[in-house]
């Protein structure tokens, strides 16, 4: 992409119901991202001392925790009524508005039921329309076409308006790339090169299944029933131990600081909670390997379902390098540096998603 220039900074929002915390990256026309500074907490900063000093940063890409934020992609099917003119701007803006606006408030009900807040709370933070597609061929642009049909996918994402208000408090004047940080995950896991490209999520409360291709009717996440606690709960019942000790335990198995012995056990203690987790997922996906993030070793779920996130072939086949000083392990800067990758390969800076944007205004969009 020639969309960057040389040695521009991204303002990287890591989104969390207690705080909100940040990075400055740069990134260099031979796609090397360094990290230029980091906040643990921007809120508190912000309560103190006003509104932080960020210079010349190129964009605000702001990534929540997944029950902050919800993403959803929709197709879109789009009519013409005149099929002997090729269609222009105003057509194309009127055909994206009017299929949007008939789903839109639908959507957001749903939106506002995942995370919990009230409809009228519940607020477009981000849009794309993408995948169009004339007469069952695929284009990048419709422009200039004379088809039938037209069809494309819009993606929507919805957030609280607290929530959307702490993020625009950060700092008030900048462009933002709303997302969810599962999602953003989902996106780069795509990019690994693989046909197929399910990913899981696995979170300290909760787990969310992101499916890696767009189903007839629409694409979204699916909550899974499961999550890390399973298997402390699995520790504290096992050895009779309180909270804070089995989770002590499992974070030196996930070091692989334990003896072979221990590992032993503690893997044979673990079988029935990942089982359970492995039929979880087979209920949702529908082929192909998963790639896993998060505190459970895909060896241990099993090396012919499950995959970790691989970021050196990541890099690899992507262009981007990091110092591993900067950001740490290859994990570490995948789930640092994911909602930037989704925001590299985004189209939504094109001509056609300016008019969008401009249109769901009225639709409750926040930008």
């Amino acid at each position: 992409m020639n969309l960057f220039k040389k040695k521009e900074k991204f303002l990287l929002l890591d989104v969390s119901p207690k705080k909100i915390s940040g990075i400055l990256i740069s990134l260099d026309d031979r796609k090397k991202i360094r990290k230029e500074k980091s906040w643990d907490n921007l809120e508190k900063m912000r309560s103190s001392r006003g509104q932080t000093f960020i210079p010349g940063v190129s964009r605000i890409i702001a990534a929540c925790d997944p029950e902050l934020a919800f993403k959803i992609f929709v197709p879109l099917v789009m009519e013409r009524e005149e099929i002997s003119e090729a269609i222009g701007k105003v057509e194309l803006e009127n055909l994206i508005a009017q299929a949007v606006s008939k789903i839109f408030n639908h959507y957001r009900r749903e939106a506002s039921m995942i995370l919990g807040v009230d409809e009228l709370d519940t607020i477009l933070a981000d849009s794309n329309v993408s995948d169009f597609e004339v007469d069952g061929h695929k284009v990048i642009n419709p422009l200039g076409f004379k088809p039938k049909e037209v069809r494309a996918v819009i993606e929507m994402a919805f957030t609280a308006r607290k929530t959307f208000e702490r993020v625009k408090a950060i700092k008030k004047n900048g462009e933002f790339f709303f997302t969810e940080k599962g999602q953003a995950q989902a996106s780069a896991t795509k990019r690994s090169g693989a046909k197929r490209a399910d990913f899981l999520k696995i979170g300290a409360s909760k787990s969310y299944f992101y499916p890696g291709k767009h189903s007839e009717e629409f694409y979204r996440r699916s909550e899974i029933e499961w999550s890390v606690n399973d298997i402390i709960s699995e520790i504290c019942g096992s050895w009779s131990l309180g909270e804070n000790a089995a989770r002590a335990i499992y974070d030196y198995y996930i070091k692989e600081d334990v003896s072979r012995p221990v590992e032993r056990h503690l893997s044979k203690i673990f079988s029935k909670p990942v089982k359970t987790l492995a039929t979880h997922v087979k209920k949702v996906k529908t082929g192909g390997k998963v790639r896993v993030a998060g505190a459970v070793p895909a060896n241990l779920l099993g090396q012919d379902k499950f995959q970790e996130i691989d970021f050196d072939d990541f890099s690899v086949k992507s262009g981007f390098s990091f110092d591993e000083a900067e950001f740490g392990s290859g994990k570490q800067a995948f789930r640092q540096l994911a909602p930037f990758f989704e925001f590299y390969y985004d189209n939504s800076d094109n001509e056609i998603n300016g008019w969008l944007k401009r249109r769901l205004s009225w639709l409750g969009s926040a930008v």
